[in-house]
């Protein structure tokens, strides 16, 4: 099972309109594989073909795990009725990790949030994304996540790893890693908000003093 560690929330760096608009040419997890119809909602809520950048979002990793895990997809209420004894055999030390993601979703169902957000607009992801979103999928994924992570891909636009200027200028740092700037830059190169659970490299990039800050949408929400 994919486990998600946060609430996705979208940030999107302040952009320069001078530069125009660019065009986009090993446990079972339980759920079904479009639960409710909202995993089916969302995917095909999105636009497919070329689109202008300004409809566009981008995603990183943690975004399309939280989209594709069972948690999301019809296991959380399952698993918050499940014994408990059974569930800290199952999660052992993760087991107040589980609970809290599985009750934040029964409370707020992260699709239909998510729907809102990216309704009408082209989903990208950069080619690092891809790579690591698939290796993630294939050693963790249960069957229906791997479905659901098969049927997702196919929706969404892959890009070529292009970080803008200003991101890549930004101090590599523990927080601020070679690999988020590549992620985030790339949806910066596109003036796409990038949908992340990554809090921490919002709050590191505010931290810099960078004269382009970091805004949220209106969706934004820790898991816990």
């Amino acid at each position: 099972m994919l486990w998600r560690k946060d609430r996705v929330f979208a940030i999107k760096i302040g952009v320069d309109c001078g530069d125009g608009l660019r065009h986009l040419g090993n446990l079972e997890d339980g759920g079904e594989v479009c639960s409710g119809d909202e995993f089916g909602s969302l995917i095909s809520s999105m636009r497919l073909g070329g689109v202008d950048s300004a409809e566009a979002v981008n995603f990183d990793t943690t975004a399309l795990v939280a989209i594709v895990s069972g948690i999301s997809n019809g296991s959380a209420e399952r698993l918050l009725n499940a014994p408990e004894d059974e569930m800290r055999r199952r999660f052992k030390s993760n087991y107040e990790f589980v609970v809290a993601q599985v009750t934040s979703e029964v409370q707020l169902p992260i699709l239909a949030e998510l729907r809102d957000a990216i309704a009408g607009k082209k989903g990208i992801i950069c080619e690092s994304v891809c790579s690591e979103f698939k290796e993630l999928i294939s050693m963790c994924g249960g069957p229906n996540e791997k479905l659901r992570a098969e049927q997702l891909i196919k929706r969404l636009l892959i890009v070529p790893d292009c970080p803008s200027t200003r991101i890549m200028d930004l101090p590599t740092t523990r927080k601020i890693a070679m690999k988020n700037k590549v992620v985030f830059g790339t949806g910066d190169y596109w003036h796409a908000p990038t949908l992340t659970a990554n809090m921490g490299f919002a709050r590191a990039i505010s931290q810099t003093g960078s004269t382009q800050p970091l805004s949220t949408g209106k969706h934004a929400r820790k898991l816990m």
